[in-house]
């Protein structure tokens, strides 16, 4: 199957988006996500794809914890600014309200819902990584409509 097949698909299939943190001891790094989902209720354990070029891979295994913020409608602005990558020293989670999770990562407060996560392991899947963390912690924060993928975020392939 050729890949602009597969992402013209995609782009029908709803899928949250979410901003996972990473982050202990004063580091923290954020990134936009739509590939996240539960992956077990017993332990309870979440899955996200991170691109295997991303610098937050690297991250996700070193601090070996992560939070997947539920992003709200209305809220596709915030998702962009994650969506980008940073400038070397630049705080991302600079003016966003957040607060730290029992893990160490950030917790946005202004998100429909939480899972703070410590990584359980990581596998390569193609051209991204499966983080699979178990669940610590989780919440909703308030009552509103998870921001759906597909017609907000374009997917496409990065890298080489």
């Amino acid at each position: 199957m050729d890949s602009a097949t597969f992402a013209e698909v995609l782009r029908k299939f709803p899928l949250a988006v979410s901003v996972v943190t990473v982050g202990r001891g004063g580091a923290e790094n954020a990134l936009t996500v739509s590939w996240a989902t539960p992956a077990s209720f017993e332990p309870p354990m979440f899955l996200v794809a991170v691109n295997r070029l991303h610098y937050s891979l690297d991250f996700v295994k070193s601090t070996r914890n992560f939070t997947v913020n539920v992003l709200a409608e209305g809220q596709e602005k915030l998702a962009g600014q994650f969506a980008r990558q940073s400038m070397q020293g630049e705080d991302k989670l600079a003016g966003v309200p957040h607060r730290e999770g029992q893990t160490g990562a950030a917790i946005l407060t202004e998100a429909v819902a939480y899972f703070d996560c410590e990584l359980a392991f990581s596998v390569e899947a193609g051209d991204h990584h499966l983080i699979v963390g178990r669940v610590v912690d989780a919440g909703v924060l308030r009552d509103a409509k998870p921001l759906a993928g597909g017609a907000v975020l374009r997917y496409q392939k990065s890298g080489p």
